[in-house]
C-alpha cells in the first residue's frame, strides 16, 4: 500500500485523511498537536512541526514515503512542496515556485512583472527601512505579513501614528520577518479556484468572500458563482495561466484572491494547497465530485483527467458560515436562524458550550456547511448573514 504523508492533522484535515483512504493510500499524519482530530483516523501519527520543512522532510524520509500532501496552511504548502522536491516525488511545485505562490511578496513581484491589476505595493525584511517608507506614503495602507494566512497580524492605516503601529505588529507576526505595504483598495472579495493541467485552466469555480468582526478574516463564502463572475472569468482565467507559464507551475489546484473594484478584478494572494472552513466540502457539493479526493490524488501526482471530465454542476449554490462571538467571554449558547438551519448540510465545531473566548477576532467556534436552492435563496439569505448565528456570552 502507498503511503502519503499529511504535513497536520487538525480536524479541517479529517477529510483530506477520508479521500487519502477512498483511494487506497496508508495516510500519516503530522503536526506538532498529538491530540489532532485527524490522528483519530490516520493510519499513523508522526509529530512534525509543519513549518519546519527540514522536519517534514527528515519524517518523509524515515517513513519511505511515496507522496506528501500540503493542509490549509501557507507555511505547510512550502514544506510539501520543498520536501517533495528533495525527495523526487511528484504533485508540487518546486519550492521557488511555491514560494510564489505562497509569499504575499512574490507573488506581488510575479504579477506586476506581468503587468496584471493588483495593488501597488512594496515589500520589506527590515522594520526600520518600512518605517521610513510610510513617512511619506499615500494613504490608506494595508499591512500585512508575507507568510502568515487567516487574517493575522494585517491591519489597515488611514494615517502615519496608525502605519507605525501597523508595521511594527505585522513583523512581530511575522515568522520570517517580512511584511508587504501596499495600497488599500476598496471592493467586493471573491474567490477563484481552479485545476491547471499543462499550465492551462481545466476546472474553474468562484465564490463571494465576506468577512465580519475581523474584516481580514474570511467569515462566509456563497458561490457558484461569484457575482460578477460572467463579466471577469475570461479575463482571470488568462492572467492564472500567464502565471502558470511564468513560474513552470505544476499541474494541481489553485485558488485567487481578488477584489472586485470598479469592475476590474484586483488580485489579492494566491495558494496552492487545501482551503481552510472546509471550502471544499461546498465545491464537492456544487459540482458533484469530491473535490478532497480530486486534491489528494493531484498532490499524489496522480493522473486527474478523470475528474475535471466528470464535473457536473449541480443547481445548488453552497458555501459556509465560521461561528464567531462579537466579544470575550464564556460560551454559553449559540443560537442558528430556523430556516437557515434547514440549509445546513454539514457543521464542524471546534469548541462546544462552555467554552471561554480570549481572543474573538480570530477563535472560530465552528464552522456551518449550507446549500441553497438556487442564487435567489442564497441572495436572501447573505442579506441577512449577520443574524442568521449568535454566540451569546455570560
Amino acid at each position: 500500500m502507498k503511503k502519503i504523508l499529511l504535513v497536520n492533522g487538525t480536524l479541517n484535515d479529517v477529510p483530506l485523511v477520508h479521500a487519502a483512504h477512498e483511494l487506497g493510500l496508508y495516510v500519516i499524519t503530522s503536526g506538532n498537536d498529538p491530540t489532532g482530530e485527524a490522528h483519530k483516523y490516520s493510519d499513523e501519527y508522526c509529530k512534525a512541526d509543519y513549518s519546519d520543512k527540514e522536519a517534514i522532510l527528515r519524517i518523509a524520509t524515515e517513513l519511505n514515503v511515496d507522496a506528501i500532501c500540503s493542509c490549509g496552511n501557507d507555511l505547510c504548502a512550502l514544506s510539501a512542496s520543498y520536501a517533495a522536491e528533495k525527495l523526487g516525488l511528484p504533485g508540487h511545485d518546486s519550492y521557488l515556485t511555491s514560494k510564489v505562490f505562497h509569499e504575499k511578496d512574490e507573488f506581488k513581484k510575479i504579477t506586476q512583472n506581468l503587468k496584471l491589476s493588483v495593488p501597488k505595493s512594496v515589500s520589506f525584511n527590515n522594520q526600520d527601512s518600512a518605517l521610513d517608507y510610510i513617512i511619506n506614503a499615500t494613504y490608506p495602507l494595508i499591512i500585512k505579513p508575507t507568510d502568515l494566512g487567516g487574517g493575522k497580524g494585517v491591519s489597515v492605516a488611514n494615517n502615519y501614528e496608525e502605519a507605525i503601529v501597523s508595521v511594527i505588529n505585522a513583523f512581530t507576526a511575522s515568522k520570517v520577518k517580512h511584511i508587504v505595504i501596499e495600497q488599500y483598495i476598496v471592493g467586493t472579495q471573491h474567490c477563484f479556484i481552479c485545476y491547471i493541467a499543462n499550465k492551462k485552466v481545466v476546472f474553474d469555480y468562484s465564490s463571494n468572500d465576506t468577512s465580519y468582526i475581523n474584516p481580514y478574516l474570511v467569515w462566509t463564502s456563497s458561490g457558484y458563482p461569484a457575482d460578477g463572475y460572467d463579466k471577469v472569468r475570461e479575463q482571470i482565467i488568462s492572467d492564472v495561466e500567464k502565471i502558470a507559464n511564468a513560474v513552470d507551475a505544476s499541474d494541481g489546484i489553485l485558488t485567487v484572491q481578488y477584489l472586485m473594484c470598479n469592475g476590474q478584478p484586483y488580485y489579492l494572494e494566491t495558494m496552492r494547497r487545501c482551503l481552510g472552513n472546509f471550502h471544499f466540502s461546498c465545491i464537492s457539493k456544487d459540482i458533484n465530485v469530491s473535490f478532497y479526493e480530486w486534491y489528494i490524488a493531484s498532490e499524489a501526482g496522480m493522473d486527474c483527467k478523470q475528474y475535471w471530465e466528470n464535473v457536473k454542476f449541480t443547481n445548488t449554490t453552497s458555501g459556509f458560515i465560521g461561528i464567531y462571538a462579537n466579544k470575550n467571554g464564556l460560551v454559553k449558547d449559540i443560537i442558528i436562524d430556523s430556516d437557515f438551519e434547514k440549509l445546513v448540510f454539514q457543521r464542524y465545531m471546534f469548541h462546544e458550550i462552555g467554552y471561554e473566548i480570549t481572543n474573538y477576532l480570530n477563535e472560530k467556534l465552528g464552522n456551518l456547511l449550507f446549500s441553497f436552492k438556487n442564487r435567489e435563496q442564497r441572495d436572501y439569505f447573505m442579506q441577512k448573514r449577520h443574524s442568521l448565528v449568535k454566540v451569546v456570552l455570560e
